[in-house]
């Protein structure tokens, strides 16, 4: 196993456990992470940039739902660059509703630290969800 696939499953594996701030510890203080959902629907949606927005741009994610399931597979690493794909079930806490399905994602990692996410969902879906439920 390469080192940028080791740090993204520590990272995975912390973030599946709930405890963000040992998570973020695999992230730079300069990462961007980008959540390809609508602003509109999902206030951490689009691009946040820099350790402290992203932690709480997660920490808001968790407040919103509870993890049911999140199980990464179809694992693909190319140089720094990690692929993966992960399949889901998260409880929205406001509404009991559940939102299940797949979503895309990639890491790049530098220096061992995760610099860069980029979260791919069926935003038609996850933004059809958060219309019917809010944030």
């Amino acid at each position: 196993m390469s080192e940028p696939e080791k740090i993204v499953r520590a990272f995975l594996q912390l973030w599946a456990a709930g405890d963000l701030d040992k998570a973020l510890q695999y992230v730079a203080d300069d990462a961007v992470y980008a959540l390809y959902i609508s602003r509109e629907v999902l206030p951490v949606g689009g691009e946040t940039k820099g350790k402290e927005d992203i932690r709480a741009a997660l920490r808001f994610v968790r407040e919103q739902f509870d993890y049911v399931l999140f199980r990464p597979g179809n694992w693909i690493t190319s140089g720094d660059t990690v692929r993966l794909r992960v399949e889901h079930m998260y409880l929205h806490r406001r509404s009991g509703e559940m939102l299940t399905g797949t979503f895309r994602i990639v890491f790049r990692v530098q220096g061992r630290l995760i610099v860069r996410a980029d979260e791919y969902h069926d935003r038609a879906m996850v933004e059809s969800f958060m219309r019917l439920f809010g944030a």
